[in-house]
């Protein structure tokens, strides 16, 4: 678990978090929202251990005393973290929180109650958290992380300290990978630039679990050009066997369409994201009039922002993909 101060980008989020620990003014409640994977959750969890650190050191934990080494080990007792069960947080997952708010810490001067996805909360959970987050006790400190807060119920979010978070700019993803993974040289910049401003996905990138999937998404951009209905609904079928899969589809093809406008426009190799697929890009890019390729990437941001809503994935892609394959060439300039 790392120190607040070793957290890679967000340093003006960083200073917001060291300053209140230090002059002694941490709210009772904060909401950490950003895109996924960006870092909240990380910052988050370091956050709770400088709040559990019996000897914080200018408003960052210590990383030796007991309360850090248990946090870092996940076994500080004090430290409660709520996760969905399946698809959503349930009322019974919450009344174990308001269980355990009026008991008094069992070492240092704080509970901290860490809750991922806040957002999945059902109307139950989130309307019994907010009488909690009404009247907590002083001991006790609530971190609700949610890449899509505006799920939320307003009255909950106007009961808690907002940190907001965004992706991480190429030369900080490339100083995360140097120091986290050993990368250097044009394969970070590579990962970097495909990561989307994600940490986490720069990381997979970094261990070669998502170039294949890049690869594979790439290819599907080329295949749904040629596609009939048929094909294109039995694609979308097999893409949406889960929602994570899905929206990593969606900002891959973003990504693919992207690199086509850029080339077909400008002409040049030097601003394109998939540096390693050139020559494919070079290709396919004759393919398309700009036009066409725009309406193609405000599908594809519209059917994200559909499925972050929870509409049905399957659906929303299937729609994406019947419209990319409807005449997606149109007239290509060459």
């Amino acid at each position: 678990m790392k120190l607040l101060q070793e957290i890679v980008g967000h340093k003006q989020s960083v200073k917001i978090l060291v300053k209140a620990i230090a002059g002694g003014r941490v709210a009772h409640a904060y909401i950490f929202a950003g895109p996924e994977g960006v870092g909240k959750e990380t910052t988050a969890m370091s956050f709770a251990r400088a709040l559990l650190c019996s000897r914080p050191a200018g408003g960052d934990a210590c990383g030796v005393c007991r309360g850090c080494r248990q946090a870092s080990s996940g076994n500080h007792p004090d430290f409660y973290l709520v996760e969905p069960a399946g698809s959503s947080i349930k009322i019974e997952q919450v009344r174990e929180i308001e269980r355990r708010v009026p008991f008094r810490p069992y070492q240092g001067g704080r509970k901290v109650f860490l809750i991922r996805q806040a957002e999945t909360m059902t109307a139950e959970a989130a309307n019994c958290i907010l009488k909690t987050l009404e009247e907590p006790p002083e001991d006790t400190v609530f971190i609700l992380v949610s890449a899509r807060p505006q799920l939320l119920l307003p009255t909950i979010l106007s009961r808690c300290q907002a940190v907001y978070f965004k992706g991480l700019a190429v030369p900080e993803l490339i100083q995360g990978l140097v120091a986290i993974k050993g990368v250097s040289g044009e394969e970070a910049r590579l990962y970097a630039s495909l990561a989307g401003g994600s940490m986490g996905r720069a990381l997979s990138y970094a261990s070669g679990s998502l170039l294949a999937e890049r690869d594979e998404v790439n290819a599907l951009a080329g295949a749904l050009r040629q596609y009939g209905p048929l094909e294109a609904v039995a694609m979308a079928e097999k893409v949406s066997e889960s929602k994570p899969r899905a929206l990593f589809t969606l900002d891959t093809l973003a990504c693919w369409y992207r690199d086509l406008m850029v080339y077909r426009e400008a002409g040049d190799d030097g601003c394109l994201i998939n540096t390693d697929r050139v020559e494919i890009i070079k290709m396919e890019a004759g393919q398309y009039d700009t036009a066409r390729i725009l309406e193609i990437i405000e599908e594809i941001g519209s059917t994200k922002r559909k499925i972050e809503v929870n509409a049905n994935t399957r659906l929303a892609i299937e729609a994406l993909f019947l419209q990319i394959s409807d005449g997606s060439a149109g007239d290509a300039a060459v």
